[in-house]
Protein backbone atom coordinates (compact mmCIF):
# COMPACT_ATOMS: atom_id res chain seq x y z
CA UNK A 1 0.00 0.00 0.00
CA UNK A 2 1.03 -0.12 0.17
CA UNK A 3 -1.93 1.71 -0.35
CA UNK A 4 2.13 1.85 -1.56
CA UNK A 5 2.69 0.60 -0.90
CA UNK A 6 1.33 0.00 2.61
CA UNK A 7 -2.14 1.35 1.08
CA UNK A 8 0.38 1.10 0.79
CA UNK A 9 2.62 1.44 0.51
CA UNK A 10 -0.65 6.24 0.54
CA UNK A 11 0.22 9.27 -1.17
CA UNK A 12 0.22 13.62 -0.55
CA UNK A 13 -3.30 13.24 -1.73
CA UNK A 14 -4.69 10.50 0.43
CA UNK A 15 -5.78 12.70 3.78
CA UNK A 16 -7.86 15.14 2.22
CA UNK A 17 -9.95 12.60 1.09
CA UNK A 18 -10.37 10.50 4.13
CA UNK A 19 -13.78 10.95 5.87
CA UNK A 20 -13.23 8.59 9.10
CA UNK A 21 -12.41 10.40 12.24
CA UNK A 22 -11.58 8.97 15.49
CA UNK A 23 -10.61 9.90 18.99
CA UNK A 24 -6.90 10.76 19.07
CA UNK A 25 -5.05 8.81 21.49
CA UNK A 26 -1.44 8.35 22.66
CA UNK A 27 -0.71 4.71 23.25
CA UNK A 28 2.74 3.09 25.07
CA UNK A 29 3.87 -0.05 23.57
CA UNK A 30 3.43 -2.91 26.31
CA UNK A 31 2.41 -1.07 29.00
CA UNK A 32 -0.62 0.81 26.97
CA UNK A 33 0.26 4.16 29.13
CA UNK A 34 0.89 7.31 27.15
CA UNK A 35 4.33 7.68 28.33
CA UNK A 36 5.78 5.98 26.25
CA UNK A 37 8.13 2.10 27.22
CA UNK A 38 10.88 0.16 26.86
CA UNK A 39 11.81 -3.44 27.56
CA UNK A 40 13.80 -2.90 29.98
CA UNK A 41 18.03 -4.14 29.70
CA UNK A 42 20.78 -3.05 27.46
CA UNK A 43 21.25 -3.01 23.61
CA UNK A 44 24.53 -4.82 23.02
CA UNK A 45 26.96 -4.21 20.59
CA UNK A 46 26.10 -7.07 18.85
CA UNK A 47 22.68 -5.71 18.50
CA UNK A 48 23.67 -2.56 16.79
CA UNK A 49 25.74 -4.48 14.17
CA UNK A 50 22.77 -6.64 13.48
CA UNK A 51 20.66 -3.37 12.41
CA UNK A 52 23.48 -2.07 10.88
CA UNK A 53 23.70 -5.34 8.49
CA UNK A 54 20.08 -5.37 8.26
CA UNK A 55 20.38 -1.59 6.75
CA UNK A 56 23.04 -2.48 4.53
CA UNK A 57 20.81 -5.12 2.76
CA UNK A 58 18.17 -2.71 2.50
CA UNK A 59 20.03 -0.29 0.69
CA UNK A 60 21.00 -2.27 -1.84
CA UNK A 61 19.91 -2.12 -5.48
CA UNK A 62 17.14 -5.58 -5.77
CA UNK A 63 18.89 -5.98 -9.11
CA UNK A 64 18.03 -10.10 -8.32
CA UNK A 65 14.38 -9.58 -8.66
CA UNK A 66 12.08 -11.58 -10.60
CA UNK A 67 8.36 -12.53 -10.82
CA UNK A 68 6.77 -15.01 -8.44
CA UNK A 69 4.73 -18.22 -9.74
CA UNK A 70 6.66 -19.65 -12.50
CA UNK A 71 5.80 -19.76 -16.06
CA UNK A 72 2.34 -20.32 -17.94
CA UNK A 73 0.22 -19.17 -21.11
CA UNK A 74 -1.26 -16.03 -19.80
CA UNK A 75 -2.90 -15.19 -23.55
CA UNK A 76 -5.12 -18.08 -22.39
CA UNK A 77 -6.70 -14.46 -20.75
CA UNK A 78 -7.38 -12.58 -24.03
CA UNK A 79 -10.54 -11.09 -24.94
CA UNK A 80 -11.15 -10.89 -20.57
CA UNK A 81 -11.31 -7.83 -18.19
CA UNK A 82 -9.43 -7.60 -14.92
CA UNK A 83 -11.49 -5.25 -12.42
CA UNK A 84 -9.48 -3.24 -10.10
CA UNK A 85 -12.03 -1.40 -7.55
CA UNK A 86 -9.18 0.69 -5.74
CA UNK A 87 -9.47 2.16 -2.54
CA UNK A 88 -9.04 5.82 -4.12
CA UNK A 89 -8.15 6.62 -7.86
CA UNK A 90 -7.21 10.19 -6.20
CA UNK A 91 -4.07 7.90 -4.72
CA UNK A 92 -0.83 8.21 -6.81
CA UNK A 93 0.00 4.56 -5.65
CA UNK A 94 -3.18 3.58 -7.06
CA UNK A 95 -3.10 4.76 -10.01
CA UNK A 96 0.46 3.31 -10.84
CA UNK A 97 -0.83 -0.07 -9.49
CA UNK A 98 -3.80 0.41 -11.86
CA UNK A 99 -1.57 1.51 -14.33
CA UNK A 100 0.52 -1.53 -13.96
CA UNK A 101 -2.58 -4.21 -14.35
CA UNK A 102 -3.77 -2.23 -17.83
CA UNK A 103 -0.17 -2.62 -19.30
CA UNK A 104 0.44 -6.06 -18.18
CA UNK A 105 -3.18 -6.96 -19.40
CA UNK A 106 -3.10 -5.49 -22.58
CA UNK A 107 -0.07 -7.17 -23.18
CA UNK A 108 -1.99 -10.38 -23.80
CA UNK A 109 -5.13 -8.91 -25.04
CA UNK A 110 -6.46 -8.44 -21.74
CA UNK A 111 -8.25 -5.39 -20.21
CA UNK A 112 -7.64 -3.68 -16.87
CA UNK A 113 -10.46 -1.41 -16.03
CA UNK A 114 -10.25 0.93 -12.37
CA UNK A 115 -12.95 2.08 -10.35
CA UNK A 116 -12.92 4.52 -7.59
CA UNK A 117 -13.95 3.34 -4.18
CA UNK A 118 -13.58 6.48 -2.77
CA UNK A 119 -12.90 5.10 0.15
CA UNK A 120 -16.42 3.86 1.26
CA UNK A 121 -17.24 0.07 0.86
CA UNK A 122 -20.68 0.88 -0.41
CA UNK A 123 -19.11 2.67 -3.10
CA UNK A 124 -16.83 -0.17 -3.62
CA UNK A 125 -19.70 -2.46 -3.60
CA UNK A 126 -21.00 -0.24 -6.30
CA UNK A 127 -17.93 -0.97 -8.43
CA UNK A 128 -18.23 -5.21 -8.21
CA UNK A 129 -21.67 -4.90 -9.15
CA UNK A 130 -20.79 -2.77 -12.60
CA UNK A 131 -18.05 -5.35 -12.89
CA UNK A 132 -20.40 -8.32 -12.85
CA UNK A 133 -23.05 -6.61 -14.90
CA UNK A 134 -19.93 -5.85 -17.39
CA UNK A 135 -19.15 -9.67 -17.16
CA UNK A 136 -15.49 -9.02 -15.96
CA UNK A 137 -13.60 -11.86 -15.68
CA UNK A 138 -11.78 -11.10 -12.53
CA UNK A 139 -12.03 -8.56 -9.42
CA UNK A 140 -9.70 -6.92 -7.30
CA UNK A 141 -11.08 -5.55 -4.10
CA UNK A 142 -8.35 -3.18 -2.99
CA UNK A 143 -7.58 -1.86 0.91
CA UNK A 144 -11.37 -2.52 1.68
CA UNK A 145 -11.19 -5.70 4.50
CA UNK A 146 -13.51 -8.15 2.61
CA UNK A 147 -15.74 -8.29 5.83
CA UNK A 148 -17.10 -5.28 4.85
CA UNK A 149 -18.44 -6.27 1.28
CA UNK A 150 -19.73 -9.92 2.18
CA UNK A 151 -23.09 -9.64 -0.17
CA UNK A 152 -21.21 -7.70 -3.29
CA UNK A 153 -18.39 -10.75 -3.24
CA UNK A 154 -21.18 -13.20 -2.97
CA UNK A 155 -22.23 -11.44 -5.39
CA UNK A 156 -19.78 -12.33 -7.77
CA UNK A 157 -18.92 -15.83 -6.27
CA UNK A 158 -22.57 -16.64 -7.51
CA UNK A 159 -21.61 -14.92 -11.05
CA UNK A 160 -18.78 -17.42 -11.45
CA UNK A 161 -16.41 -14.67 -11.21
CA UNK A 162 -13.12 -14.63 -8.70
CA UNK A 163 -12.65 -11.89 -6.07
CA UNK A 164 -9.18 -11.40 -5.17
CA UNK A 165 -8.17 -8.79 -1.89
CA UNK A 166 -5.84 -6.28 -2.72
CA UNK A 167 -3.48 -4.84 -0.22
CA UNK A 168 -5.60 -5.85 3.13
CA UNK A 169 -3.19 -8.14 4.42
CA UNK A 170 0.75 -9.35 4.76
CA UNK A 171 1.21 -12.47 2.03
CA UNK A 172 0.37 -15.83 2.94
CA UNK A 173 -3.26 -17.76 2.16
CA UNK A 174 -6.09 -15.36 3.13
CA UNK A 175 -6.90 -14.34 6.38
CA UNK A 176 -9.66 -16.21 8.52
CA UNK A 177 -13.04 -14.99 8.43
CA UNK A 178 -12.64 -13.97 4.80
CA UNK A 179 -16.30 -14.61 2.96
CA UNK A 180 -16.20 -17.81 0.72
CA UNK A 181 -15.87 -15.93 -2.42
CA UNK A 182 -12.33 -14.76 -1.87
CA UNK A 183 -10.24 -16.51 -4.35
CA UNK A 184 -6.92 -15.41 -3.03
CA UNK A 185 -4.35 -11.98 -2.30
CA UNK A 186 -2.31 -9.64 -3.97
CA UNK A 187 -0.39 -7.35 -1.57
CA UNK A 188 2.72 -5.81 -0.82
CA UNK A 189 4.64 -7.05 2.68
CA UNK A 190 3.67 -4.46 4.65
CA UNK A 191 5.53 -5.91 8.00
CA UNK A 192 8.90 -5.21 5.88
CA UNK A 193 9.07 -1.32 5.82
CA UNK A 194 7.91 -1.27 9.58
CA UNK A 195 10.67 -4.33 10.45
CA UNK A 196 13.81 -2.13 8.15
CA UNK A 197 12.66 1.27 9.67
CA UNK A 198 13.13 -0.41 12.89
CA UNK A 199 16.51 -1.50 11.62
CA UNK A 200 17.55 2.04 10.73
CA UNK A 201 16.55 3.72 13.55
CA UNK A 202 18.51 1.11 16.15
CA UNK A 203 21.88 1.38 13.91
CA UNK A 204 21.47 5.07 13.23
CA UNK A 205 20.79 6.32 16.66
CA UNK A 206 23.29 3.81 17.99
CA UNK A 207 20.45 1.81 20.36
CA UNK A 208 19.54 5.44 21.93
CA UNK A 209 16.55 5.95 19.98
CA UNK A 210 13.35 7.15 21.85
CA UNK A 211 10.27 7.38 19.12
CA UNK A 212 7.19 8.51 18.40
CA UNK A 213 5.59 6.01 16.09
CA UNK A 214 2.63 8.09 13.99
CA UNK A 215 -0.08 4.95 12.98
CA UNK A 216 -3.32 6.06 11.17
CA UNK A 217 -5.48 3.46 12.52
CA UNK A 218 -8.34 4.36 10.34
CA UNK A 219 -6.59 2.27 8.00
CA UNK A 220 -5.63 -0.64 10.18
CA UNK A 221 -5.35 -2.77 6.55
CA UNK A 222 -1.83 -1.45 6.34
CA UNK A 223 -1.09 0.23 9.43
CA UNK A 224 -0.99 -3.05 11.97
CA UNK A 225 1.39 -4.88 9.49
CA UNK A 226 3.47 -1.49 9.67
CA UNK A 227 3.49 -0.95 13.23
CA UNK A 228 3.72 -4.20 14.26
CA UNK A 229 6.95 -4.62 12.00
CA UNK A 230 7.98 -1.90 13.65
CA UNK A 231 7.87 -2.13 17.13
CA UNK A 232 8.79 -5.95 16.93
CA UNK A 233 11.60 -5.16 15.81
CA UNK A 234 12.48 -2.39 18.13
CA UNK A 235 11.91 -4.27 20.82
CA UNK A 236 13.96 -7.51 19.38
CA UNK A 237 17.33 -5.15 18.88
CA UNK A 238 17.14 -2.43 21.14
CA UNK A 239 15.20 -3.19 24.51
CA UNK A 240 17.02 0.13 26.01
CA UNK A 241 14.91 2.33 22.84
CA UNK A 242 11.91 3.96 23.86
CA UNK A 243 8.78 4.26 21.35
CA UNK A 244 5.31 5.71 21.97
CA UNK A 245 2.37 5.68 19.83
CA UNK A 246 0.27 8.32 18.68
CA UNK A 247 -2.67 7.88 16.82
CA UNK A 248 -3.06 10.04 13.83
CA UNK A 249 -6.28 9.27 11.39
CA UNK A 250 -5.83 9.94 8.00
CA UNK A 251 -8.62 12.57 8.39
CA UNK A 252 -6.10 14.85 10.36
CA UNK A 253 -2.68 14.71 8.76
CA UNK A 254 -3.51 18.13 7.49
CA UNK A 255 -2.96 19.20 10.74
CA UNK A 256 0.10 17.69 11.78
CA UNK A 257 2.18 20.64 10.84
CA UNK A 258 1.13 21.98 14.46
CA UNK A 259 0.71 18.87 16.04
CA UNK A 260 4.07 17.79 15.28
CA UNK A 261 5.74 21.30 16.78
CA UNK A 262 3.29 20.08 20.09
CA UNK A 263 4.49 17.07 20.20
CA UNK A 264 7.98 17.51 20.19
CA UNK A 265 7.39 20.39 22.85
CA UNK A 266 5.66 17.49 24.67
CA UNK A 267 8.26 14.76 24.16
CA UNK A 268 11.17 16.82 24.23
CA UNK A 269 13.83 13.94 24.30
CA UNK A 270 12.05 12.26 21.08
CA UNK A 271 14.84 11.95 18.66
CA UNK A 272 13.04 9.79 15.69
CA UNK A 273 9.31 10.21 14.54
CA UNK A 274 7.82 7.54 12.11
CA UNK A 275 4.70 8.46 10.51
CA UNK A 276 3.80 4.92 9.05
CA UNK A 277 2.65 7.32 5.74
CA UNK A 278 4.95 9.28 4.40
CA UNK A 279 1.89 10.94 3.18
CA UNK A 280 1.87 12.87 6.41
CA UNK A 281 5.69 13.77 6.54
CA UNK A 282 4.59 16.67 3.92
CA UNK A 283 3.00 18.62 6.81
CA UNK A 284 5.37 16.82 9.81
CA UNK A 285 8.52 18.39 8.63
CA UNK A 286 7.32 21.87 8.54
CA UNK A 287 6.01 21.39 12.57
CA UNK A 288 9.96 19.79 13.29
CA UNK A 289 11.09 23.61 11.52
CA UNK A 290 8.87 25.62 13.60
CA UNK A 291 9.61 23.90 16.71
CA UNK A 292 13.25 24.64 15.74
CA UNK A 293 13.93 20.54 15.89
CA UNK A 294 15.66 20.14 12.60
CA UNK A 295 19.09 19.63 14.43
CA UNK A 296 17.29 16.76 16.64
CA UNK A 297 14.25 14.98 15.43
CA UNK A 298 14.82 12.44 12.16
CA UNK A 299 11.53 11.44 10.20
CA UNK A 300 11.83 7.64 8.99
CA UNK A 301 8.62 6.47 6.67
CA UNK A 302 7.18 4.47 4.32
CA UNK A 303 6.16 4.80 0.37
CA UNK A 304 8.93 6.84 -1.29
CA UNK A 305 6.87 9.54 -2.48
CA UNK A 306 8.65 11.32 -4.89
CA UNK A 307 8.40 14.97 -2.49
CA UNK A 308 9.95 12.95 0.31
CA UNK A 309 12.43 11.62 -1.19
CA UNK A 310 13.60 15.00 -2.30
CA UNK A 311 13.42 16.35 1.45
CA UNK A 312 15.91 12.82 1.97
CA UNK A 313 17.97 14.11 -0.93
CA UNK A 314 18.29 17.80 0.48
CA UNK A 315 19.38 15.81 4.03
CA UNK A 316 16.68 17.74 5.52
CA UNK A 317 14.58 16.36 8.53
CA UNK A 318 13.90 13.17 6.56
CA UNK A 319 16.57 10.59 6.79
CA UNK A 320 15.30 7.76 5.68
CA UNK A 321 11.94 6.49 3.55
CA UNK A 322 11.01 2.56 2.52
CA UNK A 323 9.43 1.73 -0.65
CA UNK A 324 8.32 -0.44 -3.35
CA UNK A 325 8.03 -0.42 -6.90
CA UNK A 326 4.80 0.66 -7.25
CA UNK A 327 4.83 0.11 -11.38
CA UNK A 328 5.88 -3.46 -10.56
CA UNK A 329 3.32 -3.92 -8.30
CA UNK A 330 0.24 -3.29 -10.72
CA UNK A 331 2.69 -5.87 -13.20
CA UNK A 332 2.74 -8.83 -10.48
CA UNK A 333 -1.26 -8.02 -9.81
CA UNK A 334 -1.88 -8.92 -13.77
CA UNK A 335 0.47 -11.76 -13.34
CA UNK A 336 -1.84 -13.36 -10.56
CA UNK A 337 -4.77 -12.37 -12.34
CA UNK A 338 -4.18 -13.31 -15.80
CA UNK A 339 -2.76 -16.89 -14.23
CA UNK A 340 -6.13 -17.35 -12.43
CA UNK A 341 -7.86 -16.37 -15.96
CA UNK A 342 -5.84 -18.79 -17.40
CA UNK A 343 -6.69 -21.83 -15.42
CA UNK A 344 -3.69 -21.50 -12.36
CA UNK A 345 -3.86 -21.39 -8.77
CA UNK A 346 -2.97 -17.90 -6.91
CA UNK A 347 0.10 -17.26 -5.62
CA UNK A 348 0.33 -16.04 -2.09
CA UNK A 349 3.59 -14.04 -2.45
CA UNK A 350 3.81 -11.76 -5.36
CA UNK A 351 7.74 -10.86 -4.41
CA UNK A 352 6.76 -7.58 -3.90
CA UNK A 353 10.29 -5.76 -2.74
CA UNK A 354 10.90 -3.45 -0.10
CA UNK A 355 13.98 -1.08 -0.72
CA UNK A 356 15.43 1.68 2.30
CA UNK A 357 16.52 4.88 0.72
CA UNK A 358 18.89 6.81 3.07
CA UNK A 359 21.74 9.53 2.89
CA UNK A 360 23.87 6.42 1.93
CA UNK A 361 22.05 5.69 -1.25
CA UNK A 362 20.03 8.72 -2.03
CA UNK A 363 22.68 10.21 -4.33
CA UNK A 364 22.63 6.98 -6.92
CA UNK A 365 19.19 7.43 -7.13
CA UNK A 366 17.46 9.99 -9.86
CA UNK A 367 14.55 11.12 -9.12
CA UNK A 368 13.42 12.46 -12.33
CA UNK A 369 12.93 8.90 -13.54
CA UNK A 370 9.65 6.81 -13.25
CA UNK A 371 9.67 5.49 -9.48
CA UNK A 372 9.80 1.97 -10.25
CA UNK A 373 13.29 2.13 -11.79
CA UNK A 374 14.59 3.47 -8.27
CA UNK A 375 14.61 0.23 -7.07
CA UNK A 376 17.16 -1.62 -9.61
CA UNK A 377 14.77 -4.47 -10.25
CA UNK A 378 15.91 -3.89 -14.31
CA UNK A 379 13.96 -4.89 -17.54
CA UNK A 380 10.54 -5.91 -15.53
CA UNK A 381 8.36 -5.96 -18.40
CA UNK A 382 11.05 -8.53 -20.05
CA UNK A 383 10.79 -10.81 -17.17
CA UNK A 384 7.05 -10.95 -17.23
CA UNK A 385 6.64 -11.26 -20.83
CA UNK A 386 9.05 -14.41 -20.29
CA UNK A 387 6.81 -16.11 -17.61
CA UNK A 388 3.68 -15.04 -20.11
CA UNK A 389 4.84 -16.77 -23.12
CA UNK A 390 4.68 -14.12 -25.25
CA UNK A 391 7.19 -11.76 -27.43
Amino acid sequence: MGISRSIGHFRDSAASRIALALAVSVLAVACGSGGGSSNGGGTTSANIAEAQSLVTKAEAPISDWKPAGGSFDATKAKGKSIWYISLSLSIPFEQFVLQGIQQGAALVGAKGVGFDGNFSPATASRGVSEAIQAKAGLIFIDGFQPQTMVPAIAQAQAAGIPVLTANTQDPGPPLPGYPPGVTGIATHPFSDPGKIEADFVVADSKGKANVLFLSTTDVPVITTAVKDGFTNELSRLCPACKVTIEDVPSSQWSALTPRTATLIATHPDVNYMVPDFDGMVIYMVPGVTSANAQNKVKIVSFNASPSVMQNLANHYVVAGDTGGPNLVQGWAFADEALRILAGGQPVNDLNIPTRLFDANNIGSVDLTKQESEWYGVGDYVSKFKAQWGVS
